[in-house]
């Protein structure tokens, strides 16, 4: 008591005190201070960006705050990485339209003992196959690639393509394409959409930004399948695992290098 407070003479802290903190009274060495996270994280001028559009900002507070995510998420392949099961259905999707187009809709349920499914509607069809590769329950992005495939096949539903071994293989493509898509919406805007949501945005400037975000991104998707899948090859599921990644990775890759110049 009353003694040094371990100042110098002009009251500023003596900095070899604070290099070489003096040990516990056990003679153990003192726990250093937690490191504490910068807020926001690394997605906070995206954030910033997207709550600006959603409150009247312009499209191109939309482009740089999906560009921003893009390069904050590590580029293309980055974001990707951050999408390990909507990859995975993705793939499970792209596996059954290839064995569809090669080996016919019977053989190609068969990979998931629903073979006896293959004259019943599509959409029924669609569910059962979703119950098989992205079951109820899990993590955010489990979630995600699930509802990405839900939606993709209500819409398949409202079009009524008939039976399951009816559709074409344009039509499998283009259901691919959507599961893609959406789970890629979904995902980037769950990150960057939070501070909308709970800011000053109504739900139709947040659906704005959804939708903008949709169309954009399913025409990367369409671009970065190209003819990865033409019915005349017989791709492994290894190597359609490694192309719907690519896909991702291109996907992403493209929307950082384009939205920008939204007007």
């Amino acid at each position: 008591m009353g003694g040094d407070d371990g100042s110098d003479k002009d009251g500023s802290a003596d900095s070899s005190d604070a290099d070489n903190p003096a040990p516990n009274d056990d003679g153990s060495k003192p726990e250093a201070p937690p490191t504490v996270a910068p807020p926001g994280g690394k997605f906070t001028y995206p954030r910033a960006q997207f709550t600006r559009f959603t409150n009247g900002g312009g499209s191109r507070s939309l482009g740089r705050a999906l560009k921003g995510y893009v390069s904050a998420a590590g580029g293309g392949a980055g974001a990707a990485r951050r999408m390990p099961h909507s990859t995975r259905v993705a793939s499970g999707v792209a596996g059954l339209a290839s064995a569809v187009a090669n080996d016919g809709a019977e053989a190609a349920l068969a990979r998931f003992n629903l073979q006896d499914l293959a004259g019943r509607p599509a959409a029924e069809v669609l569910e059962a196959v979703a119950e098989v590769i992205c079951p109820d329950g899990g993590t955010i992005d489990e979630s995600i690639a699930r509802d990405a495939m839900l939606e993709a096949i209500a819409e398949v539903a409202e079009d009524d393509p008939g039976a399951f071994d009816e559709l074409s293989t344009d039509q499998l493509d283009a259901f691919l394409c959507d599961v893609i898509t959406r789970s890629v919406v979904t995902k980037v805007l769950n990150e960057i959409g939070t501070n909308a949501l709970h800011g000053s945005a109504s739900d139709a400037d947040f659906r704005e930004a959804e939708r903008i975000t949709r169309d954009f991104t399913q025409g990367r998707v369409r671009d970065a399948l190209g003819n990865r899948f033409d019915a005349e090859t017989r791709p492994t599921q290894t190597e359609i695992d490694r192309s719907i990644s690519e896909v991702y990775a291109d996907t992403f890759d493209m929307l950082g290098a384009v939205l920008e110049t939204m007007q």
